[in-house]
């Protein structure tokens, strides 16, 4: 069988099993779900929100990781190693970053694997629904505010962190200058 009659194929037992009729020949009256060209069923608003849940929890599990590592290492590294080599605390944030970016990479398939037993409602999409650029644009969104929702969770490591305000600071002037105008 051509790749062109598989197609239509396809497309005429999806038409059959969602009530679906090509726009073109449905009218206004005809009750049905929405097809694109192809005839595939377009994707529902509860097929939608669940892919980007689908897509959004396990960058939760990202943004956690990346900011935890990247504020830990970079603040380690600034206070260890900034006076003595005299790095400087954006040397030290890209030092950061280096390791939080790594530890992304190798705790990656861990966070999604975790992510898949959550139980989260499956969006049942088909290949064709989740190539169109509706359901890319809500896997985006769901991407994206989960990395931003992993990163303000991730950000309470720094509520733990002693602050920097109760250290002392060294001076910059010789001790027999202390208190006078240069």
């Amino acid at each position: 069988m051509s790749s062109r009659l598989l197609r239509q194929a396809c497309a005429a037992s999806a038409r059959h099993r969602f009530g679906c009729r090509p726009q073109a020949r449905a009218s206004a009256s005809t009750a049905g779900v929405a097809c694109d060209a192809a005839g595939d069923p377009a994707p529902t608003p509860k097929q939608l929100r669940a892919h980007a849940l689908q897509s959004g929890v396990p960058m939760v599990g990202f943004g956690i990781v990346d900011c935890v590592v990247m504020t830990q290492v970079g603040s380690t590294i600034d206070t260890v190693l900034g006076a003595s080599l005299g790095i400087s605390a954006m040397t030290a944030a890209a030092i950061g970053l280096f390791f939080s970016d790594s530890c992304g990479v190798l705790f990656g398939g861990t966070i999604e694997s975790f992510a898949s037993r959550l139980g989260l409602p499956r969006s049942e999409l088909t290949i064709q629904q989740l190539e169109s650029a509706k359901a890319k644009r809500w896997a985006t969104l769901g991407r994206l505010f989960g990395v931003q929702l992993g990163v303000i969770l991730g950000s309470v490591s720094l509520l733990l962190r002693p602050s920097d305000a109760n250290k002392a600071k060294p001076s910059s002037m010789p001790a027999d200058h202390l208190g006078q105008a240069p």
